[in-house]
């Protein structure tokens, strides 16, 4: 099979600490194995200029065009696969011309900033016939796969409950100012729609540190669609400073966001297991895990917990323990070791999607119709608890 050939945009070399097409695209398309399956033939950036500097900076081939414009990128016959990293402010407008000219898409979340624009290029995506895929790095974890072989070969017997306790590592106080739009309910790209939904970087402008916590996306992945559900958003911390990270963290401004930054969801899933969530910005506690998500059954109990308030882009230090029924002592599941260790830990998913969407297993990625449920359940979670009913049903019994 001839390497896909792929357009990037938004790999940039004016940030070093929130580029994601640098750290978790980048490595991946440059190793051995994402050579195999994808050549990198053109880069679109804000201008040529910035594209034919990032073609310098990054080393990649004379041959690497370069564009300014999306819709350029899109007219180019050589492009199979357009892969979109940029803010969400700009999806709709990368993808539409990407749709229109009938070529395969590959796109972080979310999807754009709002479902009509959402619900418009899934629609054209299906009209035009392409290949469309998200970035739920989550359900490219060996740890995910791992979980649904237990369960599947009954190593916990029926399942009855799953909770999951997570932190950022970092309170929504001080960001860089790239990611203003956190903070900005109308561009789409918040807490919820990012770090709840499918699990996205932030960087501690303190220390440069990768964290995140894993999004609903893979509970999702393990256990099935939502079948009734209650949830709270609390926006705990109104006031965000933006942060210039090139000048040691020197706040540039300051908005009043109206986001939240602490999510909590309970529910069923059609399958009948119950889930208990929670996931908030804040720092982890000392001696305890970043996050930790376990799964209760009749037969056995599963523990994952990670050291930071991180999964599937941070992932060094995760533990998975498992305890049969009526046992004192858990054992712990060591993951077996693939091609995509040797990785930096944010291009290891990365790379395993792009590998199962260049091999047409879609049992491994998710297509854009699965990222408008997600986005729905998002939608739906404000309207059951929007600003004015500070984001949670009111209480009746006090009344």
């Amino acid at each position: 099979m001839a390497p896909i050939k792929v357009g990037l945009v938004g790999l940039s070399t004016a940030s070093k600490v929130t580029n994601w097409a640098a750290i978790a695209h980048l490595p991946y398309l440059q190793s051995k194995q994402g050579k195999a399956l994808f050549d990198v033939v053109a880069l679109c950036n804000s201008s040529v200029d910035s594209a034919k500097k990032s073609i310098q900076h990054y080393g990649l081939a004379e041959s690497v065009k370069s564009y300014g414009s999306p819709a350029d990128l899109a007219a180019d016959p050589d492009v199979e696969l357009v892969v979109c990293v940029v803010g969400v402010e700009n999806h709709y407008d990368v993808l539409l011309p990407a749709i229109k000219a009938g070529k395969n898409i590959y796109t972080e979340l979310p999807l754009a900033s709002n479902l009509k624009q959402m619900q418009e290029l899934v629609d054209l995506a299906e009209k035009k016939g392409v290949r469309t895929m998200f970035g739920s790095q989550g359900q490219a974890h060996p740890a995910v796969h791992l979980l649904k072989k237990m369960i599947a070969e009954d190593k916990v017997g029926k399942v009855l409950s799953t909770t999951f306790v997570g932190t950022t590592g970092f309170p929504l106080t001080k960001v860089p100012a790239s990611f203003r739009v956190v903070g900005e309910r109308a561009a789409g790209g918040n807490f919820a729609t990012i770090w709840f939904l499918h699990s996205e970087s932030c960087v501690n402008v303190r220390s440069s540190l990768m964290l995140t916590t894993i999004g609903i996306t893979c509970l999702l992945e393990v256990f099935g669609e939502l079948e009734a559900f209650s949830s709270m958003m609390g926006n705990d911390y109104p006031t965000m400073d933006l942060v210039d990270p090139t000048q040691s963290g020197k706040i540039v401004d300051s908005i009043t966001k109206d986001t939240p930054d602490n999510i909590h969801l309970q529910g069923r899933f059609s399958s009948g297991t119950l889930i208990t969530y929670q996931m908030r910005a804040g720092e982890v506690f000392p001696g305890e895990p970043g996050c930790c998500w376990i799964i209760n059954g009749e037969k056995g109990d599963i523990q994952i917990t990670n050291p930071r308030g991180c999964f599937d882009i941070e992932h060094k230090g995760l533990e998975i323990k498992y305890k049969k029924a009526g046992e004192r002592k858990a054992e712990t599941i060591e993951l077996s070791e693939d091609g995509y260790t040797t990785l930096n830990h944010p291009a290891q998913n990365v790379g395993r999607l792009y590998e199962a969407f260049a091999k047409g297993d879609t049992a491994s990625y998710a297509d854009w119709n699965v990222a408008l449920r997600r986005h729905k359940l998002i939608d739906e979670m404000f309207a059951r608890g929007d600003d004015d009913k500070p984001f949670g049903e009111v209480a009746q019994y006090m009344k």
